[in-house]
């Protein structure tokens, strides 16, 4: 391979401004989806583009969200596996069957490969495959050397080191993850958009499924602004407030303890613990210290963190802010929540002589959390 064969065109730009820039490249449909971003300097990262020639206004679109020359640079690209991983699994597994059907005197493999799951969760070098996959008896009936095999089988197919299978989340206060490691390890590191994460899978919950939100939270100009992150989790939506909108300062309230140690995992590995100030416990104690600092809040907590509402109105600022409120609503019913919200914000202000008027600006449907509910997000404006 010569060397025009063995470099691509990318953009280098701030962490910073990443989140917005990568919307840009994706919207102009410049943006190379088979070939991976990379990190470039420190605090930099490099996305892949289809051409080196970028038109004028285009060119000045980047610029007006960087304030610096476009830089456009050669790397040798990682090009992203374009095999269906799905039929991956299932080839890996038919081999496996095949071996095992002799010695179990199975006649038809095809019911089991039926069963496969059709989605999972990948974080880092693990993946989580959904609460019943593997549960038929051929699967549990096999001795563990067969069962290890086919584990190491899995991992190889889908390039992870680590396999296991997620339990459903924990009905308690904080939505605690359970997960059962099949192999390798639960400790996982990874990075999603430039931002570094850091959690014991096994013990927190964390969903792929939100990165649409997490990117638009991240694309958001927060520049020297205070937040307050009443369920901040692993740092799931207070990075990208940090490190892609450009907070000044987060201050997270987490009560769950495997949680606070990925959080403080996470900012040591992003290089912001300056940042950010953690509040272990319960956030009705914590969120009480935090009167009037606030220019917004996120209520990231489903599937409702109207225990807080109160407390998060009486954290904004004098001059108002803004508020991120997640919640679980039929979908048929978001219409009238809306409305609901408002109003009992408003109530809220009043009852506590904030002297707010409430107003709801936009709603994100992130995804489906269950049929006909749907996970949304609602951007609401408190101001004298």
């Amino acid at each position: 391979m010569n060397h025009e064969e063995s470099v691509h065109p990318f953009l280098a730009v701030h962490r910073l401004q990443g989140a917005r820039v990568h919307a840009l490249l994706k919207s102009k449909k410049i943006l190379h989806s088979h070939i991976a971003p990379v990190e470039h300097e420190d605090d930099f990262i490099a996305f892949p583009l289809l051409s080196i020639d970028l038109s004028a206004s285009l060119k000045n679109d980047i610029s007006a969200i960087t304030n610096r020359p476009v830089q456009l640079i050669l790397r040798t690209p990682h090009v992203m596996e374009t095999v269906d991983p799905h039929n991956r699994l299932r080839n890996v597994v038919r081999d496996w069957l095949t071996r095992l059907a002799s010695k179990q005197q199975i006649a038809n493999l095809q019911p089991f490969l039926d069963t496969l799951p059709k989605k999972w969760e990948r974080l880092g070098e693990l993946v989580l495959f959904p609460s019943g996959s593997f549960s038929q008896e051929i699967w549990a009936g096999c001795s563990p050397e067969d069962q290890s095999k086919l584990w190491r089988a899995i991992a190889s197919a889908l390039n992870v080191t680590s396999v296991g299978i997620q339990s459903p989340i924990a009905n308690d206060a904080v939505r605690s993850s359970q997960a059962t490691v099949l192999l390798g390890t639960s400790l996982v590191k990874f990075i999603d958009h430039g931002i570094h994460y850091e959690f014991d899978a096994a013990q927190v919950m964390f969903s792929s499924g939100n990165v649409t939100e997490r990117r638009r939270i991240g694309a958001m100009d927060m520049r020297g602004e205070t937040i307050v992150d009443a369920f901040a989790g692993v740092g799931y939506y207070s990075f990208p407030m940090l490190i892609n909108a450009g907070a000044a300062h987060v201050h997270a309230c987490e009560m769950n303890p495997p949680s606070i140690d990925g959080l403080v995992r996470g900012a040591e590995a992003n290089g912001i613990t300056d940042r950010i100030t953690v509040y272990r416990g319960n956030n009705q104690k914590s969120l009480p210290q935090l009167k009037g600092i606030a220019d917004r809040c996120h209520l990231g907590l489903l599937p409702s963190s109207e225990a807080v509402w109160g407390l998060c109105l009486q954290a904004l600022k004098p001059q108002g802010g803004w508020l991120h409120v997640h919640m679980n609503v039929k979908d048929e019913e978001i219409s009238d929540w809306k409305r609901s919200t408002i109003e009992q914000f408003q109530s809220l202000s009043d009852s506590m002589k904030l002297g707010f008027t409430i107003r709801g600006d936009h709603l994100e449907r992130v995804k489906w959390y269950a049929p006909y509910v749907r996970h949304v997000v609602y951007d609401v404006e408190c101001r004298p």
